[in-house]
Formats: structure tokens, C-alpha cells, sequence
């Protein structure tokens, strides 16, 4: 199983595309930093929105990790899945010894994997860029905390936010793969990823239209079963000195996980038609 993990990944790096999109983080996190400063023209520095080198990495983050994030793990499920259905190139991975499921398997890891080293290289980008463009104060605010936090407390908060984005971006990728799995075309696999996105933005909105009616508990529980919204406000929320939804939110995240995980181990049992 290793073996046909390690030859996933390196077909991978064999496109283009996986190339372009690490090479875009630098033009993306740039235009976070400038979006920030302009921000900071209307926050004092004792509000957490102030953007300052320390919390850049996840303010620069917390926009592009419910948009482009997903939409990199869309394009990479969709390349290393659909569109080798439309290539024939699956059939020729399929002469291996290895069954279908192995495959798909393998290429979550590697879907996975990629989604791990995009957040990592980010990071970096983030880390360095802020330094360049904002203030480095030793004390700051934090989201949802009532003490400020020094540059090293602050190092250790990014890094537990980045590890629930990896949590989340490991649950979403497991929907993606999913629709990538039952779609034939690019188009198909591209059009209902992103469909589902669209619901996922929407229906939570749309829902507080009835907090009167369903209440202010439900409806934060039902906004929060958004993966989109967890990445947008919930990973905050997480990280709060006292968190109501830690446990909620988690349990979410494993639960699209397993859900999703399980659908596509039953898709691939009879998906040699596609092929």
C-alpha cells in the first residue's frame, strides 16, 4: 500500500496545476497583507482584528481557508480522480495488483497530503510576509481571550488553529473525493463540489432568518454543521478560553469524516462500470 501511496504523489507532482497552485501562495498572501493593512486603518491595536505580524498568519488565513483552500482541494481531487476517468490513464493504474478501493484510498492520502504541505508552505509565507509588512509588538490581543498573549503564546495558538484547519480541510476532502469518485467528467466533479460549497455557505445564513422560531442554541448548532462556517468563525470559537462548541464542532468534523469515508468505500465496491 505504500508503494502505490509514494507512486500516487509522484504522479502528482508530474501536472502542472499542483506546481501553479504553491507558486500562487506568495501572490495570495501578499494580497491578504494588503488587505490587512487597509484594515487596520479603521481598528485600533487593542482589538484582535489589528492585524500585527504575530496573529497575520491567521487573519491572512481565516478568508482564503473557506474559499480558496477548498477550491485547491476541488482541483486536486478532480485531477488525480475524475479526470483520469476521462484520460483512460486509471485503467493503467488498475492493471496493478491493487483493487479499486486501494487506489482511491491512496489518493486520498495523497489529496490529503498535498493539503498538508499547502497549509505548511502558507504558514511559512504568512510568517514571513507579516514580519516585512506589520508592527512586531511584544503583547497582543487574541480572539475570544481576555488577556493579551505574548509572540510565543501567540506561535502556539497558530499552530492549534492551523491543526483544526487541517482537521477541517481532512473532513471537506473527504466530500470532495467523494463526488470526484461518482462524477465521469472534470465539469461534473468541478460543478457539484462546488455546488455543495455554495449550499454550505447559504444554508447556514439562511437559517438564522428562524432563530426566533428554532432558537438561539439550535440554530448556532445548525449553522456550525457547516464545515465552510467552522473554518470561517467556528476555529475561533474552538480556541476560546471557554468553549460551548469545542465538542460540538469536533464531533462534526469526525462525523462528515466517517460518513463520507464510508460512502465511498461502498461507491468503489461496484465502481468498475465507470472505468
Amino acid at each position: 500500500m505504500k508503494t502505490v501511496v509514494v507512486t500516487e504523489w509522484q504522479r502528482l507532482w508530474n501536472r502542472k496545476i499542483p506546481w501553479l497552485l504553491l507558486m500562487a501562495i506568495p501572490i495570495m498572501v501578499y494580497a491578504a497583507a494588503r488587505f490587512c493593512q487597509q484594515q487596520n486603518e479603521t481598528y485600533t491595536p487593542d482589538l484582535p482584528q489589528y492585524t500585527v505580524a504575530g496573529n497575520f498568519p491567521i487573519l491572512g488565513l481565516s478568508e482564503m481557508l473557506m474559499t480558496v483552500f477548498n477550491l485547491v482541494a476541488i482541483i486536486i481531487a478532480a485531477l488525480i480522480v475524475t479526470e483520469e476517468y476521462r484520460s483512460g490513464s486509471l485503467r493503467m493504474v488498475l492493471t496493478r495488483t491493487k483493487s479499486f478501493q486501494q487506489i482511491v484510498f491512496a489518493k486520498y492520502v495523497v489529496l490529503v497530503s498535498y493539503l498538508f504541505l499547502y497549509l505548511l508552505v502558507y504558514c511559512l509565507v504568512c510568517y514571513g510576509i507579516g514580519f516585512l509588512m506589520f508592527s512586531n509588538p511584544d503583547t497582543y490581543p487574541q480572539f475570544y481571550h481576555q488577556d493579551p498573549v505574548t509572540w510565543l503564546e501567540g506561535v502556539l495558538y497558530n499552530l492549534k488553529f492551523y491543526g483544526i484547519a487541517f482537521l477541517t480541510l481532512i473532513s471537506i476532502s473527504g466530500v470532495i473525493l467523494f463526488f470526484a469518485v461518482i462524477s465521469q467528467t472534470m465539469t461534473t466533479a468541478l460543478g457539484v463540489s462546488v455546488g455543495y460549497l455554495l449550499i454550505c455557505f447559504a444554508y447556514p445564513n439562511f437559517i438564522q432568518l428562524f432563530q426566533s422560531i428554532v432558537g438561539i442554541e439550535k440554530t448556532i448548532k445548525i449553522f456550525f454543521t457547516s464545515i465552510p462556517m467552522i473554518q470561517w468563525e467556528g476555529i475561533t470559537m474552538m480556541l476560546a478560553e471557554t468553549s460551548n462548541l469545542l465538542e460540538w464542532m469536533f464531533l462534526i468534523l469526525v462525523g462528515y469524516l466517517i460518513l463520507f469515508q464510508l460512502l465511498i468505500y461502498f461507491v468503489t465496491r461496484k465502481k468498475d462500470i465507470y472505468i
